[in-house]
């Protein structure tokens, strides 16, 4: 059962989008995200559940650069077959993401912001010998605390920590 539900806060202005991106935007409303990410990537994919929200979408862009970028999609994201994209973004409110439990599960929301370090922090990647073998370093680990037969769905969190 989920015990924690977050939520995001997104700025498409300090968002590492590329211009190669194709962005799957998930509830766009009228556009007000969308445009940012129109600006930022390749293509977006904006899937809205509301004709008349989608309308003003389309009347936003309409006879824009952003016309062609932005394939809108009307219908339950959950429910639509979705085309390739390189990532989802998401601004739903509170009592929409909050609903859709059921049983609404009893939750601490929290508001949360996601920063890269500037400048990233020195990572020392030493040479690995042609000798190394992944899959067999995980399997002795596994063997060595006695993991070899455990499954993940019968485990608790102090197994994992352990």
């Amino acid at each position: 059962m989920v015990e924690k539900i977050f939520y995001y806060i997104f700025n498409p202005f300090q968002a590492a989008l590329r211009p190669t991106d194709v962005i799957l935007e998930v509830g766009p409303g009228t556009g007000n995200m969308t445009v940012k990410l129109l600006e930022k990537g390749k293509k977006v994919i904006a899937c809205e559940i509301d004709p008349r929200l989608a309308a003003e979408l389309q009347k936003r862009v309409q006879g824009t650069p952003y016309q062609t970028k932005l394939n809108l999609m009307i219908g339950d994201v959950l429910k639509t077959d979705l085309p390739f994209f390189d990532i989802c973004v998401a601004n739903l409110p509170y009592q929409i993401g909050k609903n859709n439990f059921r049983p609404p599960p009893k939750v601490e929301s929290s508001v949360v912001r996601i920063e890269p370090r500037n400048p990233p922090p020195p990572i020392n990647f030493q040479p690995v010998s042609p000798d190394f073998d992944i899959k067999l370093k995980i399997t002795d680990i596994l063997d060595k605390n006695g993991f070899e037969k455990k499954r993940a769905r019968t485990m608790d969190i102090d197994d994992f920590l352990g």
